[in-house]
């Protein structure tokens, strides 16, 4: 493995840059054999990249921050998977892209520290299996786009309150996804989060 990274700091503005290479030989993969699963050896997967994390204060009171991955995983050699021969192709659950931002904005509320706050998450497009047999079954990749939310103040005397929000939209996508045991042609899988609200209150002694 490999790591080329790149730092910068200047007044508004700082930025961290990594572009990365990186082979596990004897990586191992989970392949459903009707009953359970059992850890296969998948023999190389390799993976390169670039990462980005850059923080902007656009004015004295807003700041904006992004952070983004960019990869291109494959597996190198996998000839005994459930599916036999799947060198070549990109693993399950990886996808290429994902990136989140936010944005901050702090400021005083009748002589208390303030602030909103709302930051966005995407994930690219991503297998839920290796076995293409059961990614033609459910029909979809994991692909997902949240936006999450939150405002809130801290007293003089060392209170905090906050409400927030996740998932506001209500995007809606199955998390994981897996063969049902004993039910060839099945699929079982788990929901996200919905749309969730809440008020958090903390004391500092």
């Amino acid at each position: 493995m490999f790591e080329i990274g790149l730092k910068g700091a200047w007044d508004t503005f700082a930025v961290n840059v990594a572009l990365f290479d990186q082979t596990i030989d004897g990586f191992q993969s989970n392949v459903f054999t009707g009953t359970g699963f059992a850890l296969a050896n998948a023999g190389e997967q390799s993976t390169q990249g670039l990462e980005i994390d850059a923080t902007w204060n656009a004015t004295e009171n807003l700041t904006l921050g992004f952070a983004g991955t960019f990869m291109d995983p494959v597996y190198d050699s996998f000839p005994n998977s459930a599916s036999g021969d799947i060198s070549g192709q990109r693993p399950y659950g990886i996808s290429e892209t994902s990136t989140s931002a936010s944005a901050t904005y702090d400021f005083v509320l009748n002589g208390w520290d303030a602030f909103v706050r709302g930051d966005w998450q995407y994930e690219g497009p991503s297998n839920y299996f290796d076995e293409p047999a059961n990614n033609t079954l459910i029909g979809e990749e994991r692909e997902y786009s949240l936006f999450n939310a939150s405002a809130g103040f801290t007293t003089e005397g060392g209170i905090d309150v906050s409400v927030w929000g996740r998932n506001i939209f209500g995007e809606e996508f199955i998390t994981t996804a897996f063969p049902s045991v004993a039910q060839s042609g099945s699929l079982s899988g788990y929901p996200n989060q919905p749309a969730t609200y809440g008020v958090t209150v903390k004391k500092s002694f």
